[in-house]
């Protein structure tokens, strides 16, 4: 109480500068709680040392002979590259599922989602451009894993206008208020821009620009597409929060229970510490 007292009559004020009543306050009132959140990695931590490692992995010769044409290996998605893979689990020190698994983020999710969430998928991803026609991902669709769901996009790499931004439709996820209009869209798998502009006019869709580390939350049940890059390259980390009941099974486990891990984090895991099935590895 008494270092509080001290401390009191600068209530109501913005400090301008880390003068030493600041230091005061927060080594000396809050040294225990300051001492925590030093030691403890933060999600901006994790997302700068996960940053760090797939640019390094997009700048190799494998990545890079991908995108020249040269592997002469087919695969389905000839417009973008999965950066990680996790055929043996996740490491419960993975930068990428600290990012996942940041607290604020977790509480965001579950704001929305009026649940506790669980984590469904973990990915990274390349985009480059191609001369071909818009596909799979590049047109409009819903996602299935669940009733509602949130994905989160974050850019590794500026994205403007022509380097394939994520784009939605808002009011159409569950309950919105342009879900009805969707109804005969929602039949259809995948749908072109020219069929949902007859629905939905371009001015309004939401293109989501912007800098590096730019993070984008999206109820992906909703309306969307992953942009077709005109020029450059895209390159993002995505992940996936559905209920402990999704739709579809999970892309991802878990070799182990992260130490470190808080009630809501082990909330979100839980169901990850087992294999995945050989169905679901194919």
């Amino acid at each position: 109480m008494l270092l509080t007292r001290l401390t009191q009559r600068l209530s109501r004020q913005a400090l301008q500068h880390r003068d030493a009543t600041y230091w005061f306050w927060r080594l000396v009132i809050n040294g225990g709680r300051s001492s925590r959140a030093l030691l403890r990695p933060t999600g901006a931590d994790a997302l700068d040392a996960a940053s760090a490692q797939l640019l390094a992995h997009s700048r190799s010769s494998a990545v890079q002979d991908i995108i020249a044409g040269t592997t002469g290996l087919p695969r389905k998605k000839e417009f973008l590259i999965d950066l990680v893979t996790y055929p043996d689990g996740i490491s419960p020190n993975d930068p990428l599922l600290k990012v996942a698994l940041d607290e604020k983020l977790l509480e965001i999710v579950a704001g929305y989602l009026g649940l506790w969430p669980c984590l469904h998928s973990v990915a990274a991803w390349l985009n480059y451009a191609t001369e071909a026609p818009p596909a799979f991902s590049q047109l409009w669709h819903r996602d299935p894993e669940d009733l509602m769901l949130i994905k989160v996009f974050i850019y590794l790499t500026d994205v403007g206008e022509h380097s394939g931004p994520f784009t939605y439709i808002p009011g159409t996820q569950p309950f919105g208020e342009r879900n009805a209009s969707a109804t005969e869209l929602a039949q259809k798998k995948r749908v072109a821009d020219r069929v949902m502009t007859r629905v939905f006019p371009k001015e309004s869709w939401k293109i989501c620009t912007g800098p590096k580390h730019t993070m984008i939350l999206a109820d992906t049940v909703g309306f969307h597409r992953g942009g077709k890059p005109e020029t450059g390259q895209r390159m993002l980390i995505t992940f996936t929060y559905t209920s402990a009941a999704p739709l579809t099974e999970r892309a991802i486990w878990l070799r182990e229970l992260p130490e470190w891990a808080s009630p809501i984090q082990r909330s979100a895991v839980a169901s990850l510490l087992q294999p995945l099935s050989r169905s679901n590895e194919s």
